[in-house]
């Protein structure tokens, strides 16, 4: 695959107004979450003109993020539009990860891949304000190839592009203050975000051991998780209890999925 552009941890924009620009031109240009479900001519046009620099501005050189990641999965950490950039590539990785599903089919239930697929309609439900209406989830191709370093190179790119969004999320969470609608509509984000995280490293692994292969990368931690982990009380004192217990049992569940992490060890 290609390089892939992600903002360094620090750029990752804290407010729902710092996107609203960057969401309403790609709704403008039909370059929103319903490209998620549109033909594969049409996802394949659109990966190419979100990665090209004519449509998100983006400036290279903003260090090296998580180099453990960045290094194994072909990331370049990038500036600039850091609103069209956030977008551009949550919605880039999720069209990898579609055209490697298509390509060889995966094992995940229909549930979990409606879960994986609702978040970035949850991220532009968020940003924009719009009513929850609901989404189309197109069933993942049937496909027969055999792509194992593909689908683990996607399915952990776009594990660590919804970790961004969870960050997002949290600091609107957090910055909320006495907001109680915004305070909800962002752990609602981030504890949908974290389901589909962990379902898209449940993808990255999806695959059938082949004859003398080299075994898929290990999954390791983002960045975000130390991130959540530090503002876990902060959550905690604005969210609704009931809110909460979602949003900490999708934090376990991909905790889970980690195994080398002791995020909740202290009373989640």
């Amino acid at each position: 695959m290609e390089p892939f552009r992600l903002l360094h941890p620090d750029l990752v924009p804290q407010r729902r107004e710092s996107l609203q620009h960057a969401a309403s031109m790609l709704v403008q240009m039909g370059l929103d979450d319903t490209v998620l479900s549109a033909s594969p001519v049409h996802q394949r046009l659109a990966r190419v003109v979100l990665a090209s620099s004519d449509v998100i501005e983006w400036k290279p050189g903003h260090g090296a993020g998580e180099a453990s990641h960045d290094d194994r999965f072909g990331i370049v950490r990038v500036g600039g539009d850091r609103g069209g950039v956030f977008l551009s590539g949550v919605l880039i990785a999720y069209l990898d990860v579609l055209d490697n599903a298509a390509r060889m089919g995966t094992s995940l239930r229909e549930d979990a891949w409606r879960t994986l697929l609702w978040a970035p309609t949850a991220l532009f439900d968020h940003v924009l304000r719009r009513p929850q209406l609901g989404m189309t989830v197109v069933p993942p191709g049937t496909g027969s190839a055999h792509l194992p370093q593909q689908r683990n190179q996607a399915g952990q790119r776009l594990y660590l592009a919804l970790m961004q969004v969870v960050r997002f999320a949290v600091s609107g969470v957090v910055r909320a203050q006495d907001d109680r609608t915004l305070v909800e509509d962002c752990v609602t984000l981030a504890t949908a975000c974290l389901r589909a995280a962990a379902v898209a490293l449940a993808f990255s692994c999806d695959v059938r051991p082949g004859l003398g292969e080299i075994p898929p990368l290990p999954i390791t931690e983002a960045s975000e998780h130390h991130h959540l982990w530090q503002a876990i009380g902060e959550v905690r004192a604005a969210v609704p209890r009931a809110r909460f217990e979602q949003f900490a049992a999708a934090l376990r569940r991909l905790n889970d999925i980690c195994t080398a992490s002791p995020l909740l060890v202290a009373g989640c």
